[in-house]
């Protein structure tokens, strides 16, 4: 009797030995750069002194991964040590994790909340927000759910739907916007115009924004875009655009916009003058620009101007030019001063000349008449200029076509150049007669057969 108690306890002390529970004494997080570790540890649901095992971070490791935040989240357990390297009753936790990225602001559109308000209540409800949130579906979705909360607290109850958009080039954002889309812009109307008539104003816009979706941050750009430039031809540089005002439209499904502007007075041309890496070339720039005298600045000559030094430069060999303007408004004498800022990029040279479609007395003549000489400037439009004259001043019977196509090096900015003549039986224009000579009693050599 005494032998069989004794195995019974012996049993009940191994049971209860076997499910005994350690608790949690630290969490860590390694790989994070952007996340917190006290926001990743809060959002894995494991707190300090509560039980642990395998069950457990399990667990947490899959809420990890559920938030959308991580590509991958991994763990690993051991005993906690005491001092001296004693080992505790507890778990020692530690997560590896690999964040996704990048991270993207976030904007509303057409909802009763503002960003600041968002923000405010994302953080509170998600440990794992700073302002910004992957572009991964699941977290759009679950930010569309969570705004949709935070409306509904506002007695403003409506669906809501996120996606990522496209806001200048290399920039994202996630923008949340009614589930059941934009209202779209179905005529706009202006108020305090006087220096521009509204049919202008509303030709300009009609275009870009007449059926489009309305945000006013969208709209305010195609105003600036727009109408902005219909004001700075007339030399209004300090044009606004004040209060816009959306009303239901009475006869097709969409919204009225009002726009309040405010033209500002007009501004005189100051000086005309070059900036960057061709300051020092000045003189050059500003005879092929051309800026026209004028008192009341106008921007589209200067746009004009722009386009002037653009092609310039591409005749010299600068293929990759762009030209911009720097603008220094003067409001205290009403001026504007205008710095052209040419950026060359690489000059490329001309490297070979191809012929096809010729003879070999053909190919000698034109290439005679070609002018551009291995390692020279490439001038940018002289091959398509070349192949047109060739064509309309006849220098050869039946000839069909005559087309130049450029093969551009990056690396080596060299431009080789292929030029290709086709034959067509019984097109023969006249080469023009020279000087002194009866024009129809020329004669011509027929187009050599290829």
């Amino acid at each position: 009797m005494r032998r069989i108690s004794f195995y019974l306890l012996l049993f009940a002390v191994i049971g209860r030995a076997q499910t005994r529970t350690f608790l949690i004494d630290s969490i860590t997080v390694e790989g994070n750069r952007i996340l917190t570790a006290n926001g990743i540890a809060a959002a894995s649901g494991l707190k300090l002194g509560e039980p642990g095992d395998t069950a457990v971070f399990d667990a947490a490791r899959d809420r990890l991964l559920a938030t959308g935040y991580f590509e991958t989240v991994a763990y690993r357990f051991k005993a906690a040590e005491k001092g001296s390297g004693a080992k505790s009753s507890g778990y020692d936790v530690s997560f590896e994790v690999q964040e996704m990225q990048p991270l993207y602001p976030i904007a509303v559109e057409a909802l009763p909340v503002t960003p600041a308000e968002i923000n405010a209540w994302l953080k509170a409800k998600d440990p794992l927000f700073s302002g910004r949130i992957p572009g991964t579906q699941q977290v759009l979705d679950r930010t569309s759910r969570e705004i949709e909360e935070l409306l509904a607290s506002k007695n403003h109850p409506a669906q809501v739907a996120g996606k990522m958009v496209s806001v200048s080039p290399q920039r994202f954002e996630a923008r949340f916007t009614p589930a059941e889309g934009l209202p779209n812009v179905a005529l706009v109307s202006f108020e305090g115009n006087k220096a521009v008539r509204d049919t202008e104003l509303q030709n300009a816009i009609a275009d870009v924004a007449f059926g489009q979706p309305y945000t006013e941050s969208s709209f305010r750009l195609l105003l600036d875009n727009q109408i902005k430039a219909l004001y700075e031809k007339s030399g209004y540089m300090r044009v606004s655009f004040g209060k816009l005002t959306t009303t239901p439209n009475t006869q097709v499904k969409g919204i009225d916009v009002h726009v309040v502007i405010t033209e500002g007075p007009q501004y005189k041309l100051g000086a005309v003058g070059v900036r960057g890496p061709m300051e020092d070339q000045s003189k050059h720039i500003l005879r092929v620009a051309k800026v026209p005298s004028m008192g009341i600045v106008n921007f589209d000559e200067l746009r004009n101007a722009d386009l002037r030094v653009k092609q310039a430069l591409r005749q010299e060999g600068y293929l990759d030019a762009e030209v911009s303007a720097d603008r220094q408004i003067n409001d205290e004498k009403m001026t504007v001063d205008v710095y052209l800022v040419p950026h060359p990029g690489p000059q490329y040279t001309f490297g070979k000349l191809e012929l096809k479609g010729l003879g070999l007395d053909a190919e000698a003549a034109v290439k005679g008449m070609w002018t551009v000489k291995t390692g020279d400037p490439y001038p940018g439009d002289y091959p398509d200029y070349f192949a047109k004259r060739v064509k309309e001043d006849g220098y050869f019977d039946n000839l069909g076509d005559a087309r130049a196509e450029p093969h551009i090096n990056p690396d080596t900015h060299v431009v080789d150049v292929t030029l290709t003549f086709v034959y067509a039986p019984g097109n023969r224009p006249k080469k023009p007669a020279e000087p002194g000579q009866d024009s129809n009693q020329q004669q011509q050599e027929p187009f050599p057969r290829y």
